[in-house]
């Protein structure tokens, strides 16, 4: 095989490895029917995921330091994507002025 393909191949098969991690568990749990306790314990799981990843990329350590740094870039776009999800209450308007917006700080930083 060559290069090229054997690289396609790895991408393809993490790219199916990937959708399928997402898939299962929606099929495993639509057949199930779950208690209110656990529905309700649930519901919190997007909101403590999303802190967690804008805490993670709110706070930076690097090599060799002692201690964390804020991640300025990364603040510096959280405020205007915030405030572009709150006016347009658009996920897709959000993520894709987030990526811009981002590709713009990455610039100057």
């Amino acid at each position: 095989m060559t290069t090229t393909i054997h690289m396609l191949m790895i991408i393809l098969l993490c790219g199916i490895v990937t959708w399928l991690t997402r898939v299962i568990p929606f099929v495993m749990i639509s057949k199930i029917r779950l208690s209110e306790k656990t529905v309700k314990w649930l519901s919190f799981i997007p909101i403590t995921l999303f802190t967690a990843l804008v805490i993670d990329g709110a706070i930076e350590q690097h090599e060799g330091s002692m201690g964390y740094n804020l991640n300025v870039p990364f603040l510096v776009t959280m405020i205007p994507t915030i405030l572009i999800a709150l006016y347009t209450r658009s996920l897709t308007i959000t993520i894709i002025s987030g990526i811009v917006i981002t590709a713009i700080i990455r610039w100057f930083f």
